[in-house]
């Protein structure tokens, strides 16, 4: 509900050129952002989270709507992708396990944005922000013969197995939604050489309350010969991939994942943000924009 009224505020402020319902002008922005992304998880473990390794581009767009001096309300919309690969450990257990992922992620978040200092005075603003995102992903991962595998489908870890062999085995996962619900938290600094241009910098981190953005989190492995009896093939050959010469002693009794923590993405952007039928003069919420800034 409280995204739904954000989304229509929105819409009304730039359906009526940014003005405010009192007739004055509206400080509304629209921003936009691009650099990079990464994710924390089970196929990524002890990495430089400033590394550009298994990196990605991230984009987004959204506006922004002064509530005061120092508090603002936001809405982004975001495209991004992640990645995990076995491979880059320094780890030969985990080099041994051998498992990928690659997904695309959009995302929609409202939130609310504050300054640490008053923009009318200076012209560089730390900030923080925080609120709530609707985010989509797909983990994928080719397979022997070269093709691109949807790994949601094919229940790496037994979800689509009979509800039968599932209560036999036991502890068998549900199969996971791929649309879910984030905690974004940032910070950025930006530069404001006008009232109506904003450039900046700013790292977002969004926790999740899934740990299936890499589609690997039970500790155990399913017996490939019991997805073959049961007719999946695919996910016999997907979901235990052991590279013995990494580490011989790695077998079908090792660690597949850890489900006691949820995974993690964020990303760094360049932001640049433009005021809509900003006067430059007189504020919404009262008083003046001072003419100098520090």
């Amino acid at each position: 509900m409280c995204m739904r009224k954000l989304l229509v505020l929105t819409f009304v402020l730039i359906g009526t050129g940014g003005k405010t319902l009192f007739g004055q002008d509206a400080p509304l922005a629209i921003s936009t952002g691009l650099g990079y992304s990464k994710y924390f998880g089970d196929l990524m473990q002890n990495t430089n989270f400033l590394s550009l390794q298994q990196s990605h581009l991230a984009f987004s767009i959204g506006a922004k709507y002064d509530l005061s001096t120092k508090l603002r309300a936001r809405l982004d919309f975001t495209l991004l992708g992640v990645s995990g690969d076995d491979k880059y450990s320094n780890r030969p257990d985990i080099r041994a396990r051998n498992l990928n992922f690659k997904s695309s992620v959009w995302e929609i978040s409202p939130k609310l944005e504050y300054d640490f200092v008053n923009r009318d005075i200076y012209a560089i603003v730390p900030y923080f922000f925080t609120g709530f995102g609707v985010f989509h992903f797909n983990p994928t991962t080719i397979d022997s013969s070269g093709n691109k595998i949807y790994l949601h489908d094919i229940g790496t870890e037994g979800q689509y197995l009979p509800d039968s062999v599932k209560s036999r085995l036991g502890g068998i996962p549900s199969i996971y939604k791929r649309t879910q619900i984030n905690i974004p938290i940032g910070i950025g600094i930006r530069y404001e050489p006008s009232d109506n241009l904003a450039i900046g910098l700013e790292m977002c981190t969004r926790y999740l309350f899934t740990d299936y953005l890499d589609d690997v989190s039970s500790s155990r492995y399913v017996d490939p010969a019991i997805f073959r009896q049961n007719g999946q093939n695919k996910a016999a050959e997907l979901s235990y991939r052991a590279n013995y010469s990494e580490d011989p002693g790695y077998n079908i009794l090792r660690s597949r994942g850890d489900p006691k923590h949820n995974d993690v993405y964020y990303s760094f952007q360049i932001t640049v943000s433009f005021r809509i039928n900003n006067s430059g003069a007189s504020t919404p919420y009262g008083g003046y924009r001072r003419v100098y800034k520090y």
